[in-house]
């Protein structure tokens, strides 16, 4: 039975009943595509978590390295700037490369030279080597997020893939949970001072994974051989956006990415969703340690606590995006509200077991409007410039929201208050609160479900 024949038989009114016409026409294929995809979905998140792995290893211990070498606030948001420079635009340039490139080999091979690199900066203290190493960190670093999503994006049609992202989104913050509980205990097996095991186990173990990731990761489904989303799930397989047939690349990244309103605020509201989460973890070790007092152990364990409750709270917005895979905008709208109200308890708190829920709690609130932003850019694009548009907008995330996050709060601390830079970070959620009303009107036209 032809695709075509299958589709005659019935007009599919949903995911679900396009589904079940392709797998009466094609029962092996249809099988051996959902196989797949198992596959594809634990690459992408298993080696995501890897990626925060080799990543926050220097924003961690940053508080030490910066007492043992004399360094200032503002020398150590120097170096956490070296990696978001450079991050933000590999972001953007990567994910282009990753739209053209096989996914797989991409992933796995930045992955690597990241674990590389994460060795190299645990034997170093000069601030000039270290700021070349982050900055060549953010290289190798900008290619894992595009195309990890892509591979999910590829491979998951309309109605899953808000909840595909939305579980892929918690793989950063098991890996930025873990990451702080495996330096602890290794710093308590060595010793304080020696730092540099919080860089070498880390990067060997990822450097390991990354050979197995290069075998089993995912390209597009039509480059090995399977059909595409569309063959198997029509008009709810891909975003209904328009493309021609032999509308060329650039094309589609100019009138899709670079000129869209809609991708332009989504990185609008991306930017601010990085300032409050970097303004609030870079600053944890200064912040709760030097500030309010915390020992190393206690705001440690902040940090994990506000990763490790962020995972629940990205099910939960996981189940709503199943539930309302077009209202997401709706959804991280009322996030940033609650979250403004969060910051103004965590800055003046002084109680460990308040500190405990609060910072969890944010997490939560962090990380779920920013899943959203994920599904959101990946909603309104061809599947084709998927890559080039999480790249896109997570240059606005980097580029603008981190960069300010690593040098207005520590600014602001000096010249005025930790607490001013604590209000500003309460106003710009209320603002990306309002973007998000705004989007969505326009969520629900463009996304069939």
């Amino acid at each position: 039975m032809s695709d075509q024949q299958a589709r005659s038989a019935g007009s599919p009114g949903s995911q679900e009943e396009a589904a079940e016409l392709y797998r009466s026409a094609h029962p092996e294929r249809f099988r051996s595509y959902l196989s797949r995809r198992k596959v594809v979905f634990l690459v992408a998140y298993v080696g995501y978590v890897c990626a925060y792995f080799v990543r926050n290893n220097f924003k961690l211990q940053s508080e030490s390295i910066r007492l043992e070498n004399g360094w200032s606030l503002t020398q150590v948001g120097i170096i956490l700037t070296a990696f978001t420079i450079t991050y933000g635009f590999a972001k953007f340039g990567m994910g282009a490369v990753a739209d053209r490139v096989s996914l797989r080999k991409i992933f796995a091979g930045c992955l690597a030279a990241s674990a590389l690199i994460c060795i190299g900066l645990g034997f170093t203290h000069n601030f000039v080597l270290l700021f070349i190493l982050m900055l060549m960190l953010g290289v190798v670093q900008g290619a894992l997020a595009p195309s990890s999503m892509a591979m999910i994006a590829n491979w998951y049609p309309n109605k899953s893939r808000g909840s595909g992202i939305a579980i892929w989104n918690t793989s950063q913050n098991a890996g930025g949970a873990g990451l702080p509980l495996l330096i602890t205990w290794l710093v308590t097996l060595v010793g304080p001072g020696n730092t540099w095991v919080g860089f070498l186990i880390p990067g060997a173990l990822v450097l390991a994974l990354s050979f197995w990731f290069w075998k089993k990761g995912g390209d597009r489904p039509e480059d090995e051989g399977k059909d595409r989303l569309s063959t198997i799930y029509g008009e709810f397989g891909e975003p209904q956006v328009e493309v021609a047939p032999d509308e060329g690349y650039m094309r589609i990244f100019v009138r899709f990415v670079l000129t869209s309103p809609v991708v332009l605020l989504i990185g609008l509201i991306n930017a601010i969703l990085y300032f409050l989460r970097f303004g609030i973890t870079n600053w944890i070790p200064a912040f709760l340690g030097t500030e309010m007092g915390f020992s190393e152990s206690q705001y440690l364990t902040a940090f994990s606590m506000l990763e490790w409750v962020a995972i629940p709270g990205c099910f939960i917005f996981a189940w709503i995006a199943i539930k309302a895979p077009n209202k997401q905008a709706i959804v991280g709208c009322v996030g940033l509200l609650l979250l403004a109200a969060l910051i103004f308890i965590y800055m003046g708190n002084e109680s460990y077991p308040v500190l405990l829920i609060v910072t969890g709690l944010m997490g939560g609130l962090i990380y779920g409007p920013q899943l959203i932003v994920n599904i959101l850019t990946l909603n309104v694009v061809p599947l084709k410039a998927a890559g080039v548009a999480v790249g896109f907008v997570g240059l606005f995330g980097y580029i603008v929201g981190e960069l300010a996050a690593n040098l207005v709060m520590p600014i602001l601390a000096e010249m005025l208050s930790w607490g001013a830079s604590f209000t500003v970070l309460c106003l710009i959620a209320l603002a990306g609160a309002a973007i998000y009303l705004f989007l969505g009107r326009y969520e629900k036209k463009i996304v069939k479900a």
